[in-house]
């Protein structure tokens, strides 16, 4: 009897296993982040390589790429009506950037001088780091740097991948990318 009870319990397990895994596929973390930001991270993961949405509330930001697969914008992750979606593989965590969608469509400013990306579009460029190595690409930075659009299939992380500082932006690692100067 000892036996059985034992057996059905570890017959049980890939089960919870699997029910704790579809309720883990947004979660939202509280931390480190400054108030451009709405709130935590969203971890967003495509299990199985299925597509998945993740409720967050702006304009997402990848900030950790969690996979090995590539998490690459507009191919295996990109903006949803109210999130963030994510597929074939791709897992990351995500933050908000203050600023809600416009009534247009667009990430505007709603009236105010400050969040969102709204308004003009700045300057886009492109910079690649070529066979592993550091790239440089000078540019007047005068307000911030996003990235619109990653065109390798290394991830571009900002911080560890990519950065920028008033006088360019930088690339390593394989990344390339577009990115909007403002």
């Amino acid at each position: 009897m000892k036996q059985t009870t034992q057996i059905g319990m570890w017959a049980l397990l890939p089960a919870a296993l699997m029910a704790l895994a579809g309720s883990a596929q947004a979660q939202r973390y509280d931390d480190r982040y400054d108030d451009r930001y709405n709130d935590g991270p969203v971890r967003c993961e495509s299990i199985k390589n299925r597509t998945q949405q993740c409720p967050i509330d702006g304009r997402a930001r990848l900030v950790r790429q969690l996979s090995g697969s590539p998490c690459i914008e507009g191919d295996t992750w990109g903006q949803a009506r109210n999130g963030v979606w994510v597929t074939r593989g791709c897992r990351a965590e995500f933050i908000a950037e203050r600023g809600r969608p416009s009534h247009g469509g667009g990430w505007g400013n709603n009236g105010n001088n400050g969040g969102g990306w709204g308004g003009g579009r700045g300057q886009i460029i492109s910079c690649d780091s070529n066979d592993q190595r550091m790239r440089r690409c000078n540019v007047s930075v005068r307000r911030d740097v996003r990235l619109v659009r990653q065109t390798s299939r290394t991830a571009c992380v900002e911080g560890r991948t990519w950065g920028h500082d008033r006088d360019g932006v930088w690339v390593n690692g394989g990344c390339r990318a577009e990115f909007e100067i403002r």
